[in-house]
């Protein structure tokens, strides 16, 4: 007989990306093999963290060893399908949680993901490397009044939190006197600011795996947006056409893909992971790096796994397994 694996997915927390997280975890969710797992929600929105099943919420989560009773049964779990966008799992807070009680899960480690979540300190990692990305100015709430950042960058520029996702909190600022207002709204959602030059290109995704210690790059999207960038609404309500795989020449796929493939070992990366670019021209410019793509029915990541020939259940049933062979 089949022993089937407990497997928590682990969403909500009070991040600006609660909806999403809640959304992906949904998929995830739905698509899991139940005659291979067990599968369990567990949302950390609220202390004490609560499990359900089939719409139903069902106990409380024991925080000294991860498990829940109910009738003084306990259940462990096997492995964590991470499905929270922003903090406390992007930028590496809960990971520490597990490593400790010795528990797998499916995306990147505390460094790798407060690395790359801290968007400053990943571009001064990766400089030295051959990989292109717009230049920057870093504004904190000590220095924010006191950098000209027309001096140092052209307009337009993007403003973005330092420390975000989906794309809450970014600007595309035109005009000097709209500057000052789009920096007043990304300290909003963070203690420091990002102000990057624009780079006026097409926008690709390149989701990326590993699987039999492999790496597996995705087909890639070409994301092009309604708005005037890929904002909130662009991602998540439908103002974008996103094309996979993109309709670009060949090298220039296989550059994308290749640099994600150096990206994903330089930090040390686990997991699923999109990584995006602006094209310009024949360049290709890092924009970011998604530890934890979203995985909602709008997501890009899905898109690019069903366009490689994977079933959504393949796909997630790979991250566990391989989460669950590391572990």
């Amino acid at each position: 007989m089949l022993n089937k694996k407990n497997v928590a997915i682990l969403t909500g927390g009070k991040s600006a990306e609660l909806e999403i997280s809640l959304a992906s975890a949904q998929v995830v969710y739905n698509n899991l093999n139940k005659e291979i797992y067990n599968v369990f929600l567990v949302n950390i929105s609220e202390i004490p963290w609560s499990v359900s099943q089939n719409g139903n919420n069902i106990a409380a989560i024991d925080l000294n060893d991860f498990s829940f009773s109910i009738e003084n049964k306990k259940t462990n779990f096997d492995v964590v399908f991470m499905a929270i966008h922003g903090t406390p799992a992007e930028d590496g807070r809960v990971q520490g949680y597990f490593d400790i009680l010795n528990i797998p899960y499916t995306c990147s480690s505390s460094l790798a993901s407060a690395i790359t979540f801290d968007k400053d300190i990943c571009k001064k990692l990766l400089k030295d490397f051959p990989i292109k990305m717009a230049k920057s100015v870093l504004l904190n709430t000590k220095n924010r009044n006191k950098i000209s950042i027309t001096e140092s960058l052209k307009l337009p520029v993007f403003v973005k939190p330092n420390k975000n996702g989906s794309s809450y909190g970014t600007f595309k600022v035109s005009k000097e006197n709209e500057l000052e207002n789009a920096i007043n709204k990304a300290f909003e959602y963070d203690d420091e600011v990002l102000v990057e030059e624009f780079i006026d290109g097409r926008e690709l995704a390149c989701g990326i795996f590993e699987h039999d210690n492999k790496l597996v790059p995705l087909p890639l999207t070409e994301i092009i947006s309604e708005n005037e960038f890929f904002d909130y609404e662009a991602k998540y309500q439908g103002k974008s056409k996103e094309i996979t795989p993109a309709e670009i020449p060949d090298n220039i796929s296989k550059e994308a893909q290749e640099k994600a493939k150096l990206i994903y070992r330089l930090l040390k990366l686990k997991g699923a992971v999109r990584i995006d670019y602006f094209l310009k021209e024949t360049e290709l410019y890092l924009l970011e790096i998604n530890t934890i793509p979203g995985l909602s029915a709008e997501s890009i990541l899905p898109q690019e796994a069903k366009a490689a020939g994977y079933t959504l259940e393949q796909f997630f049933g790979i991250m566990i397994e391989e989460a669950l062979n590391l572990g």
